[in-house]
């Protein structure tokens, strides 16, 4: 007998033990994930990014801005969190909204692989941080105890309850979420468009490298026009490049077809002032048969934000880079400073990134 309530006792203490365990753990993770939440939604709307969060951060949800939605949004989930020992009713809904977000994690995850294509490592992590506290608030038996019942009946409602909630939050992501208008509508391609190779050509006006490659990338643009889209970035590390951004916009909008020579006539005029005037801008161009159209302040804006995007996206922090990558094997290549920089260098990577 005495055998037999020993063993009992002992069973009670492991499992007090295992449950004690199991609640410092929820205790201590489900906050974790959904601070983690609201630091990386605020990351997000900050623009600090990397590697291909380029083209994800130029969606949003509702028309609001992707980064502060989920930073609102996961506010809310914590201030649930501290509420739900108060207010039962704050932790059905907590449990309802975490499933609501990992149901439009679900078409987010589907948009990045199959619209654009490529992972934000952000967005990858906010992903991360909802399932991590869905399967917390799954397994944590506080936090479900408002859907606990006794009857076949009851628990087939409350499991209904959360499919609900899922497909809410995907129907709301599916509806919701769509791409920017402005920056994301430019084409500042040039080039094979059809092409799943992309170059990009990120540098600045009055960097000294950026001048000794610019004849290096001026021979090879006609090899490479052929075989990849190509994309002549700014990258105001000296900032009088924002000086002729407006213009190296229009040019790359507008006049694809004489664009390397309206370029090279930008790089001539760089050289001589720090801040040029319509009229020496006209002057330099008139020779090419162009003629400089009205400033459009929003193209110019949307124009920058998209340069910046880009070079923020693939980390460049130095200028001239060149950026080779294949949407389509996912590959990339890195070309920094005019000695890496040459016609043979870039072709081989065009070559490396599409095997």
């Amino acid at each position: 007998m005495n055998d037999t309530s020993d063993w009992a006792r002992g069973m009670i203490s492991r499992n007090t033990g295992s449950q004690t365990a199991m609640t410092i753990v929820h205790a201590v993770l489900l906050p974790a994930a959904l601070i983690a939440g609201l630091v990386l939604s605020v990351l997000s709307a900050l623009k600090i990014c990397t590697g291909p969060c380029s083209e994800a951060t130029r969606y949003t949800v509702f028309g609001l801005d992707f980064g502060w939605f989920g930073a609102v949004f996961f506010a809310i989930l914590i201030l649930l969190l501290a509420l739900r020992r108060i207010v039962p009713t704050a932790g059905v809904l907590l449990l309802l909204f975490t499933f609501a977000a990992a149901g439009a994690e679900l078409r987010l995850l589907w948009l990045q692989k199959f619209v654009i294509g490529r992972w934000c490592p952000v967005c990858l992590w906010i992903a991360a941080a909802v399932a991590t506290a869905t399967i917390l608030l799954v397994i944590e038996k506080k936090s479900i105890q408002p859907f606990r019942g006794g009857h076949m009946k009851t628990r087939l409602t409350h499991a209904a309850l959360i499919i609900v909630a899922l497909v809410v939050g995907f129907t709301a992501a599916l509806m919701g979420v769509t791409k920017e208008v402005g920056a994301v509508e430019l084409d500042i391609y040039l080039g094979n468009t059809r092409s799943q190779t992309t170059v990009y050509h990120i540098s600045d006006w009055f960097c000294p490298s950026c001048r000794r490659v610019e004849p290096e990338i001026e021979r090879m643009y006609p090899e490479i026009a052929k075989v990849a889209r190509l994309a002549f970035v700014d990258m105001p590390v000296h900032p009088e490049t924002a000086n002729f951004t407006p213009y190296h916009v229009q040019f790359l909008l507008h006049e694809k077809e004489k664009y390397m020579l309206l370029r090279r006539a930008l790089d001539e005029l760089s050289r001589r002032t720090k801040a040029p005037t319509p009229g020496q801008i006209q002057a330099a161009v008139a020779p090419h048969g162009v003629t400089l159209r009205q400033m459009n302040f929003m193209e110019f804006m949307n124009g920058a934000k998209l340069f910046e995007s880009i070079y923020r996206g693939f980390g460049v922090n130095a200028t001239p880079t060149v950026v080779v990558e294949n949407t389509k094997t996912k590959k990339r290549k890195i070309l920094v400073g005019d000695r890496q920089i040459t016609r043979q260098s870039v072709r081989e990577a065009i070559s490396e990134v599409a095997r």
